[in-house]
């Protein structure tokens, strides 16, 4: 789960009414219970790396009685829905849970062929050309978000300029931040949450160089570091207004920005 994103378990069997057990209230500002569901709403200020567990119990009698669930809490792989399968499905079902299955896998080969071809790849605009990401069907777009970005409170670092890319079968978002801190400050994961709460997860970040503190003394954006976002995308996905969140190892430092689009 993830701080202030509602997190809501949907069943196939009714619940027992008021059998919702939460190990610590304190995490949550809210919580409700329906006839096969249960919504918790985490509070904005709890701690990456929390653990809490909550329990619910059924209403039919059946085997298993009750559920568990360990929640940890991350910056940003918070997921929004969780569905639980307790009675037992048909052979379509299966099916087509085999089939997805394979999708996932299909687009898994597809990303890890993609990333061999780009190890001998050269740089530049000639490894753009090798690796396929333009063509004379289509070269790169950009969209500059500096001023329709929004922030989160609390960010660990500012926000200097933000700039979006599409290209054939990618996107990706560009970031400039600065370190108000006095500590470095290296990315370790980002991901992108839709408007529907789906994810898309990035390819390998880059750079992985610290983003060192600000030198008072120097002119602002001298010491700006930046970390770029790419993910898979068709020219039909990755529509729509976006937020990317960007933690560091500890995943406490975290940054957080609104309203990103790509072109």
């Amino acid at each position: 789960m993830s701080p202030g994103l509602p997190i809501t378990f949907r069943f196939d069997s009714p619940l027992q009414q008021s059998s919702l057990t939460i190990q610590e209230h304190e995490l949550f500002e809210d919580w409700s219970t329906g006839q096969q569901t249960f919504t918790l709403v985490p509070r904005d200020a709890v701690v990456a790396g929390n653990r809490t567990g909550v329990e619910v119990c059924f209403a039919d009698g059946a085997a298993p009685m009750c559920a568990t669930f360990l929640l940890v809490v991350h910056p940003g792989l918070g997921m929004p829905e969780v569905k639980v399968l307790r009675q037992v499905r048909s052979v379509d079902y299966f099916q087509q849970v085999a089939k997805e299955a394979e999708s996932k896998v299909e687009q898994c080969r597809a990303e890890a062929r993609q990333l061999r071809a780009e190890r001998g790849a050269p740089e530049g605009l000639r490894g753009a050309i090798a690796s396929g990401l333009v063509n004379d069907r289509r070269g790169v777009d950009v969209k500059h978000l500096t001023f329709d970005v929004t922030t989160k409170e609390g960010n660990a670092l500012v926000k200097n300029r933000v700039t979006s890319y599409r290209t054939w079968e990618r996107v990706a978002v560009e970031v400039s931040l600065e370190n108000p801190s006095t500590e470095p400050w290296t990315v370790a994961g980002a991901v992108l949450r839709g408007p529907r709460g789906e994810l898309l997860k990035p390819l390998p970040l880059w750079p992985l160089e610290p983003i060192l503190p600000m030198d008072p003394q120097q002119e602002r954006g001298r010491r700006a570091g930046h970390v770029v976002v790419e993910v898979l995308a068709t020219e039909k996905e990755a529509r729509g207004t976006y937020t990317l969140t960007l933690w560091d190892a500890e995943r406490k430092r975290t940054v957080t920005l609104g309203n990103v689009t790509f072109p």
